[in-house]
């Protein structure tokens, strides 16, 4: 999309058929291309199991909490949901055991979209399991805001051969359109044995998650963990290989799948190896642990508890429950052993003892036999909370000391997986390994005495049914509907402001732009400016940004400047979230015209029947500029990014080339932080024809392309006509690393 941003009034073509030809041809090709929706990274977020790629399970937005009310439950959804619900702004994506992916409305829970991602597997065409009436989307997606995509691993089935695959599939979260389709089973895997239990899980351009058995444990399987890239590349493998007399097993199963550091490295929870009936299992294979892994699928290190033998020859999984990172470098994690451990991540290169372990759950049968922790924990001020089975468990964590105490024991049938939100804990009902919970509560955080017990208007289906919360909202899958429950009245985040180049810049006045993202606040918005970044002056925006989600354009006259004097100017959006400055800007006016500037002013106000000479003259000496030629660049290992340039035939283009994001990106290393990154600039100067302009990448520009391989830039060029007005043109471009 090329977007050419000047005085309408004085871009005048050759002739009146010309003109409206252009002006046609331009309406649609902006109608057809659309605007590329991006969605605000100020906005309620819960895009993966657990919130984030740690699974802290802490809802960190809503801290106004009120008495919960039933907000809405969803239609029939057509099959049970396994997974929990992800949110992003205005909102909620939900995946049923049917293959069906849905974008709800966040307020109302109204069907806005709904997409297939294959034929789910009958239930019966599977080695064992009890995932019903089919197999479909199982594990909880993960959405990646950098791509605007939803990421999930469907069981698919071939009505004509019966043939099973587990195809990783992407969809575009403003439309459900499909943009990734990859097969994803390991290399000699029979698929009907696999199930894709764990929630995925994204670092550096990669969807992580792991496959385990079907339930019952049936069939030859091995474990594995798969790094697929986003681009639709051919996937990684870890692969678990058992040491004989083992033959199988290794399960990744824990439904809170792999958690990631800041640093890119994977950890993963395996379950006990599988063996003939009458044999031991003596040596260690990687099965019953903790391991760490990088993108690549590269073993880095591991830990195995004290009683890995045991525990693998009495299937006792560590990895029922995935780990959890806390603060400190330290992980924490639970399994059907009863134990809790705290692992250093900086050990384990040298597979390490854990640093503190202690029994945290306790069964509910047997005392030792294998009824511990099952699914996924969750950490916010200094406690952990763990889903045990015999009610989910409180433990005050000392960073310092590097151990843990229990606080609290939560009522006995609270057995989910817990998040926090509100100030409450909030955990399902049920019973073990059965599913069909009926409660949610929200316990008092210092105590786990309930405050609230909402009962659901359906019963959970998923045996780990684990709520998710954004927006005030809490929401859980109940059935084959979504319920949502209002438990805070969210403040809005803080607004976003982009400045933007001035236009209709004179001797005396000009015109100030940018946009502003309200996020959800009523929000307002001014412009400063002055003849340094001090700014001494301030002009309201002529209309105010309003209260939605996504940016507005908005602007301020401003008159009274000095000719030929660079101001400086920046955009500034407040609303009850707070306040945002957007990036300075700069503008320079310019000098009192003369020459053939005055010949040109002439024919503005004498009209003599030459005077359509000089009216082409006016618009080839006043609008003519440089202009992108092509719709991707690419960025070097080094990030040199060569852009290609054309210039109109005789004339003399000079100006700025600025490559910047087309919304706010999170910065890296400053946690909740957004904004609209400026990725290079520099300048050009060419007279008629092409010329490639070398721009050189920033540090942080690197960091986000190296993460997500792939980005749309929005390019401006940026030059003075012969009035020297300031003229811009703006062109939508990809940007991608070189190889990759």
């Amino acid at each position: 999309m090329d977007v050419f941003a000047g005085n309408p009034d004085r871009a005048r073509g050759p002739s009146r058929i010309c003109r409206l030809v252009l002006l046609l041809v331009a309406l649609l090709s902006s109608l057809l291309a659309g605007p590329l929706a991006k969605s605000a990274f100020g906005e309620p977020a819960w895009t993966t199991y657990h919130h984030d790629a740690g699974r802290s399970g802490a809802d960190p937005d809503a801290t106004s909490p009120i008495t919960p009310t039933l907000a809405w439950q969803s239609a029939d959804l057509g099959a049970p949901i396994w997974s929990q619900p992800l949110i992003l702004g205005q909102r909620v994506y939900a995946a049923t055991v049917g293959n069906k992916v849905y974008s709800l409305d966040a307020s109302t829970g109204k069907v806005i979209w709904e997409k297939s991602a294959g034929t789910p597997v009958p239930s019966e065409a599977v080695t064992c399991g009890d995932v019903k009436p089919t197999v479909g989307i199982v594990g909880t997606p993960v959405i990646d805001r950098s791509t605007n995509a939803l990421y999930a691993v469907a069981d698919t089935w071939d009505p004509t051969t019966k043939a099973i695959h587990h195809v990783l599939k992407g969809f575009d979260l403003t439309s459900g359109d499909n943009v990734l389709s990859t097969q994803v089973d390991p290399a000699g895997a029979d698929p009907k044995t696999l199930l894709e239990r764990p929630a995925l899980n994204l670092v550096q351009g990669r969807v992580i998650f792991g496959f385990g058995g079907n339930s019952g444990d049936c069939g030859l399987y091995s474990g594995a963990v798969v790094a697929a890239p986003e681009d639709g590349g051919p996937p990684s493998f870890w692969n678990y290989t058992p040491a004989p007399p083992a033959y199988g097993g290794g399960a990744v199963w824990g439904t809170s799948g792999p958690a990631v550091d800041g640093e890119g490295h994977i950890y993963v929870s395996t379950g006990n190896p599988n063996f003939p009936t009458g044999q031991e299992v003596t040596t260690y294979d990687h099965s019953d642990s903790l391991l760490e892994l990088d993108s690549s699928m590269t073993l880095l290190g591991q830990f195995a508890p004290p009683s890995w033998k045991a525990d693998s020859n009495t299937d006792r999984d560590l990895g029922s429950a995935g780990p959890e990172l806390l603060p400190g470098g330290l992980l924490f994690q639970a399994g059907k052993n009863e134990m809790g451990y705290l692992i250093d991540e900086t050990t384990m290169s040298a597979g390490a003892p854990a640093v503190y372990e202690q029994k945290v759950c306790k069964g509910v049968k047997k005392e030792g036999q294998g009824e511990g922790s099952f699914g996924g924990d969750a950490y916010a001020e200094g406690t952990i909370y763990v889903d045990c089975v015999d009610g989910v468990r409180a433990l005050t964590y000392n960073q310092d000391a590097r151990t843990f105490t229990p606080l609290w024991h939560g009522p006995a049938d609270a057995t989910g997986p817990p998040i926090v939100s509100g100030g409450l804990v909030w955990v399902v009902s049920g019973k073990f390994l059965t599913g069909g919970g009926t409660k949610l509560y929200g316990l008092d955080p210092a105590t786990g005495v309930p405050r609230y017990t909402e009962t659901l208007p359906t019963p959970v289906i998923d045996h780990f049914a684990s709520p998710s919360a954004a927006g005030g909202r809490v929401l859980l899958a109940t059935g084959s509907t979504v319920t949502a429950y209002q438990i805070a009245q969210l403040t809005p985040p803080s607004p976003t402001a982009a400045t933007a180049a001035a236009t209709s810049v004179t001797q005396t006045s000009a015109t100030l732009n940018a946009s502003v993202n309200p996020n959800g606040g009523e929000s307002t918005c001014s412009f400063e400016y002055g003849t340094s970044s001090s700014y001494t002056q301030v002009a309201p925006c002529a209309a105010a940004p309003g209260s939605g989600t996504g940016a507005v354009a908005v602007s301020a006259s401003v008159a009274g400047l000095t000719p030929s004097t660079t101001y400086h100017f920046r955009a500034v959006a407040s609303s009850a979230g707070g306040t945002a400055n957007g990036a300075d800007e700069t503008l320079t006016t310019p000098a009192a015209v003369s020459g053939v500037e005055n010949l040109i002013a002439l024919n503005s106000t004498n009209q003599s029947p030459g005077g359509g000479v000089l009216t082409l003259l006016e618009q080839r000496l006043r609008i003519a500029g440089a202009k992108v030629l092509g719709t991707s660049i690419t960025a070097s290992t080094t990030g040199a990014v060569k852009v290609k340039l054309s210039c109109a035939m005789y004339r003399r283009c000079s100006g700025t080339v600025t490559l910047r994001t087309l919304g706010a990106v999170p910065l890296t290393g400053e946690s909740g932080k957004t904004a609209v990154v400026t990725l290079a600039a520099g300048s050009f100067n060419l007279t008629g024809g092409r010329r490639t302009v070398t721009l050189q990448l920033s540090r942080r520009a690197r960091r986000l392309l190296a993460h997500t391989k792939l980005l749309a830039v929005r390019a401006t060029l940026a030059w003075r006509d012969s009035a020297g007005v300031l003229r811009t043109r703006q062109t939508i471009l990809k940007l991608r690393v070189k190889g990759g």
